[in-house]
């Protein structure tokens, strides 16, 4: 609010209009900002401020009407005087622009592919501890945790580092981005976003290597320009409590505004201790994943203790802190300067899966006494500059240029063994874009080009927990450093055919060098010492968006995407259960040819989508087996092991659907529903693919009334059993799966907020009700058991 005086108070006497319209919030008595108003004649239009007035000076008597894409609409009788609106915010919002598709805003009815958007208000309501949680609370992402400190996203048969993540308009993918698991979404804070969206399907033309499976864009909250002499001041916070890992969140962010000049800050504090899982074992559930002993040092020997809960998953907790800074400066009317400091980090994050796995099968003979991954670091200097004067060749444009840097390692002891194994990763990334939109009489072009260049430093070494004696051991990555580069260049073609179709089309070249060194001491091979690789790939994209009417449409696209290997495909060493993953210097890039049909009806009260999808992927990159030095097996400190490798399998296709349904049923009750499969297998070697998932999805029921609202829903998946998983996933990872795989589950919860004022709202609700212990495909730590969260908000 303005600061000192009430927002509404003030500005109604210091506005210049002579007749005017003051938008109302009719729950939170807010003002409503960016309302599209116009008389009956449809000849006069205006817009509602961010203060929520819009100037009707110039319009005649009659009807009026207020249009925004979150209330429902309104008219009224305007007879020259000043009017006071209020609007009914709707329970379901459509969004009808999105910003990922092409890096511009793009009305969504001309976009041929599938996107989900999320707004800041439901994050908010849902109240997501990460942001992989924010994803799976969706019902259309499947994530998977291997710790409770992780989460990593599956779209479309794709994940890790065959799925991209962007932060604000740069790529937060790096060269050691792995093919497993990944937990750094965590890095990016629910609380300091505006929106959300993710790309179904390939995004190559635009976003370039890894994003085969989908592109989740993440934009953070960036104040507006003050509209007047006087500076917009807020300040927002939040106090958060769960009890399921008695998680302990404080937000507070601030922003100041002023016509020229805009300033932001967020910071959050996690605290997660050891998560307990659901009590009520049933559904396939019923003793599997007890674990009855831990590992603890005891006058300087580990021994086995029995645990007090098997529910209760010791040494899972872990501490999250994220903060961010933004200034926006505008130089002039056509250009603004944007600044970007981003960080976050962890504390010690325990590696669950790998705390339960046993030597032998079904034993209590730990195979780690300690496995944790030390503090993960991420910090981004994001640079913009805007420009916005038209001329030949573009309406818009934006440079972009950014640095990140990452840190990361990994810990481990063998049960017995004093000595603990440190390993150690720098990433330093360094990435330049030139963006440009240029608009036609029917159509938009949208090119640029882009370069990314990583630099990578492993260090390792053993220490020796009683003597405190260090000794070296072989890094995870090229010990003697490497270099990821890539430059590329691309376009995008939209436009509208006729008022009711619009083609969609892209293109993209872009260039990959990789090189690494590799010391006598880390090389496993002598063809791996030393790699120096370039690869290149030309991608499309052709689609058609067909609005039949003002309810339906239909769209149709084709793309290709490419995943270049990087660090961790070609350069890594390391160890899984009685397996050794060594380099491939002969690996080659993946490419996919993806198609997409997708069917949509929207009215003003619901909406309806259908999609159906097939992938086909060439020279896929898969865990296969390989030789070292002509054996498929290694000797590693006496113990002999299977070794396997990245390899280039023939072909794979991937295949499956969505359907998603929202509709406000009632003037107060609102209905949504989304259920997802995706299948596929390895063709050549007639095996399926790990990153497949179940059928999965979430139904719910809303209702709201003015200051509350309220929503009951289910999140499910069905069993997967263990001929549709990978054999050598089983084999290599029994402790993740049950006798018969993985058991589908269901969980009943309920969420509620509470607008106390203006200024304060209140969170409630309880997951997983019926206390149900269950683990989702591929898991290495099972769900949370029943959860009651409490949460309070407040802003000024």
């Amino acid at each position: 609010m303005r600061f000192g005086l009430n927002i509404f108070l003030l500005l109604l006497s210091i506005s210049s209009f002579s007749q005017q319209a003051v938008v109302i919030d009719d729950a939170s008595g807010k003002p409503v900002t960016d309302v599209f108003i116009y008389h009956e004649n449809k000849d006069d239009i205006s817009y509602t401020n961010e203060n929520g007035i819009a100037d009707l000076s110039k319009f005649p008597k009659g009807l009026v009407f207020f249009q925004h894409p979150s209330f429902h609409q309104q008219s009224l009788a305007y007879l020259g005087k000043d009017l006071k609106v209020l609007m009914k915010e709707k329970i379901m919002t459509f969004n009808e622009v999105v910003i990922s598709a092409n890096k511009w805003e793009q009305e969504e009815e001309n976009v041929s592919q599938q996107i989900l958007s999320v707004n800041k208000k439901t994050i908010q309501f849902q109240n997501p501890q990460t942001s992989a949680d924010l994803l799976a609370g969706t019902g259309q992402v499947y994530v998977q945790k291997s710790q409770l400190g992780g989460g990593s996203p599956k779209i479309r048969g794709f994940s890790a580092n065959s799925v991209l993540l962007v932060v604000d308009g740069v790529r937060m993918n790096n060269a050691i981005f792995r093919s497993g698991n990944l937990q750094n979404v965590i890095n990016i804070d629910p609380n300091a976003l505006e929106s959300s969206e993710v790309i179904f399907g390939p995004g190559s033309v635009i976003y370039g290597s890894d994003a085969l499976g989908g592109v989740m864009d993440f934009h953070t909250i960036d104040p507006k320009w003050s509209g007047d002499d006087i500076a917009d001041i807020s300040a927002n916070g939040m106090v958060r409590y769960s009890t399921a890992a008695n998680e302990r969140t404080g937000h507070f962010d601030f922003s100041f505004a002023e016509k020229k000049y805009t300033f932001f800050h967020s910071s959050s504090f996690t605290a997660f201790d050891d998560l307990r899982a659901g009590g009520n074992r049933s559904g396939g559930y019923e003793g599997e994943f007890e674990r009855n002993f831990i590992a603890q040092r005891i006058n300087g020997e580990d021994q086995l203790v029995r645990t007090n809960n098997i529910n209760v998953q010791k040494f899972s907790g872990y501490d999250l802190f994220n903060t961010i800074n933004k200034i926006k400066v505008r130089i002039g009317s056509n250009m603004d300067l944007n600044y970007g400091f981003y960080y976050s980090t962890t504390s010690d994050i325990p590696r669950y899966d790998n705390l339960t796995e046993t030597i032998e099968p079904n034993s209590d003979s730990l195979a780690a006494a300690e496995w944790f991954y030390g503090p993960q670091k991420w910090q981004m200097h994001n640079l913009k500059l805007n420009f916005y004067k038209s001329n030949a060749f573009y309406d818009q444009a934006r440079i972009t240029l950014a640095y990140q840097k990452f840190e990361e390692s990994r810990n481990d002891r063998a049960f017995g063994d004093d000595r603990l194994r440190t390993r150690t990763e720098h990433v330093d990334m360094y990435s330049a874009a030139v963006d440009f939109d240029k608009e036609y009489s029917q159509s938009n072009l949208y090119y640029g080009f882009d370069f990314y260049f990583n630099n990578i430093e492993s260090e390792a070494f053993r220490r020796n927990i009683e003597t405190g004696e260090i000794t070296s051991t072989g890094t995870r990555y090229p010990d003697g450093g490497s270099e990821y580069t890539s430059i590329a260049f691309y376009g995008s073609y939209v436009h509208e055919l006729t008022n009711q179709v619009t083609f969609n089309s892209g293109l993209r070249f872009n260039s990959i060098n990789l090189k690494a060194n590799t010391t006598d001491a880390q090389a496993l091979s002598s063809s791996a010492s030393d790699l120096d690789l370039t690869n290149s790939a030309l991608n499309g994209s052709l689609g058609l968006a067909i609005n039949l009417n003002e309810i339906n449409k239909i769209s149709f696209n084709v793309s290709t995407g490419f995943r270049s290997p990087n660090i961790d495909d070609i350069g890594k060493v390391f160890e899984v259960g009685n397996s050794l993953i060594v380099p491939n210097p002969d690996l080659k890039p993946e490419y996919s040819l993806s198609y997409e049909l997708a069917y949509q009806r929207k009215t003003e009260r619901s909406l309806f989508k259908a999609v159906v999808f097939h992938s086909r992927l060439f020279d896929a990159i898969v865990d296969g087996p390989f030789t070292l030095n002509g054996s498929s097996t290694a000797n590693i400190d006496g113990e002999d092991l299977e070794v396997f490798s990245k390899v280039n399998t023939g072909n794979a296709e991937i295949y499956g659907g969505s359907l998603s349904y929202t509709a406000e049923i009632a003037d107060n009750w609102a209905v949504s529903k989304s259920i997802s499969y995706t299948g596929g297998k390895d063709i050549t070697n007639d095996q399926p693919l790990r990153d497949t998932t179940p059928i999965f999805g979430k139904a719910s029921l809303t209702y709201q009334k003015r200051k509350l609202r309220s929503e009951f829903y289910i999140e499910y998946n069905t069993d997967r059993d263990r001929d549709e998983i990978p054999s050598a996933e089983i084999d290599r990872k029994p402790y993740l799966y049950t006798s018969t795989g993985s058991p589908g589950w269901y969980t009943l919860n309920l969420k509620s907020s509470y607008q106390v004022s203006e200024q304060i709202i209140l969170n409630a609700g309880v997951e997983n009700i019926l206390d149900k212990h269950y683990r989702p495909y591929s898991s290495g730590i099972s769900a949370p058991g029943r959860n009651i969260i409490l949460a309070v908000r407040a802003n000024i």
